[in-house]
């Protein structure tokens, strides 16, 4: 009986050592307010890492996961291109609160995501096999047009490790995951009362 506890729980120890890390915080502000929120803009996050093109990537996937949330009426980035390119306003390379507001009344939104990707790449795990693991972090936020006021912040990152993997998941799916997981917690917080 002892052996065969022993035995489980080292099975079960080594599943937890073997598996990827990860590290969600989430901010509920107001909750009031994103439940107002009837329509939203994602504009592209800034990149902080090497990758090229991680943030466009990141406010692209989470676009799509808030159209699927249907809790929201969102923008599509083409449009949001569309209009700023007709009020000839260029689009900072840091996207601060006030720049936020001031965006937000020109697309006519109630609420506007800005955020950063810190972390997107595939990371030297053991140095001695070059064994390569995808870490992605990211940071969100949404911004109240209103009052400038942000009423929901998230920052997760993530990466994907397993011994007993026979394939890896790859960059784009951790970073699916991540955003899934935000939103998934940004659905949570508007319904709270």
């Amino acid at each position: 009986m002892i052996k065969k506890t022993f035995g489980i729980l080292t099975l079960l120890l080594i599943l937890l050592i073997s598996c990827g890390h990860s590290y969600n915080r989430f901010y509920i502000g107001w909750p009031n307010a994103i439940q107002k929120m009837k329509k939203v803009a994602v504009m592209p996050f800034d990149n902080l890492t090497a990758f090229p093109n991680a943030g466009m990537i990141i406010s692209e996937l989470f676009t799509s996961e808030l159209y699927s949330l249907g809790q929201f009426k969102v923008i599509d980035s083409l449009q949001i291109k569309k209009i700023l390119e007709e009020k000839n306003i260029e689009i900072p390379l840091v996207i601060d609160r006030s720049f936020a507001q001031e965006i937000g009344a020109v697309l006519g939104v109630d609420g506007i995501f800005i955020g950063s990707v810190s972390e997107y790449w595939y990371r030297v795990r053991v140095q001695e096999t070059r064994e390569e693991e995808p870490a992605v972090g990211v940071n969100a936020r949404l911004v109240d047009t209103s009052s400038g006021a942000v009423v929901w912040a998230s920052s997760c990152s993530r990466s994907s490790y397993s011994v007993f993997a026979v394939e890896r998941e790859s960059l784009n799916r951790i970073a699916q995951i991540i955003v899934l997981k935000m939103v998934n917690n940004l659905a949570a917080a508007g319904k709270l009362p």
